[in-house]
């Protein structure tokens, strides 16, 4: 089974995976969670909201070696116990061949729950989100308050507030806010 949260920054996607991710050690699941190696903005060993909630996880490279990385931490769980439950946080960052190759056949043996972002700040499709949408069995979208407006639940989009146009740019409220569709696209 696949579950995909998706939102704009700043609307509790880690917050969610988080949650789903302790309900299920709650229940007795063996839970792994995953997270890029790019994003160290907080801790490089947990998945970490921006209020400083934390769940225990392995960084993972976006380079090629996604897959053996993946592989090697999955036989470190078996046989011993089967995994249940497979976190993974800021999916948009790793390239969609790895995901399908490395995580996606788990989902026959048991859950993936996946955070990311569907959109860049310019409205692009964002790495392995869409596919990853496509085949989700069930589907999280979250908003947020728009930082401009205030409208509550209104928020879809992600602006970015400096002058870097890389698609991947890992950051938090200094480099970008949630806003709604009028907000983020004025014309």
């Amino acid at each position: 089974m696949l579950t995909v949260i998706t939102g704009p920054m700043f609307s509790g996607k880690s917050s969610a995976l988080i949650s789903k991710g302790i309900s299920h050690v709650i229940a007795g699941n063996t839970v792994v969670a995953f997270k890029p190696a790019n994003d160290s903005r907080y801790d490089v060993e947990s998945i970490v909201t921006h209020d400083g909630h934390k769940f225990s996880a392995y960084s993972l490279p976006l380079d090629g070696t996604l897959h053996e990385r993946a592989i090697e931490i999955f036989k470190t769980y078996e046989p011993e116990r089967s995994i249940d439950v497979i976190l993974i946080d800021e999916v948009q960052f790793f390239d969609k061949r790895q995901i399908y190759n490395a995580i996606l056949p788990w989902s026959d043996h048991g859950h993936i729950i996946v955070a990311g972002l569907a959109q860049d700040s310019s409205g692009n499709s964002f790495g392995a989100m869409p596919e990853l949408l496509s085949y989700a069995d069930n589907i999280v979208c979250l908003k947020a308050v728009c930082s401009k407006c205030k409208k509550v639940n209104s928020a879809t989009r992600t602006y970015r507030k400096t002058k870097n146009k890389a698609q991947v740019v890992v950051g938090g409220l200094d480099d970008f806010e949630p806003r709604c569709f009028e907000c983020w696209n004025p014309e």
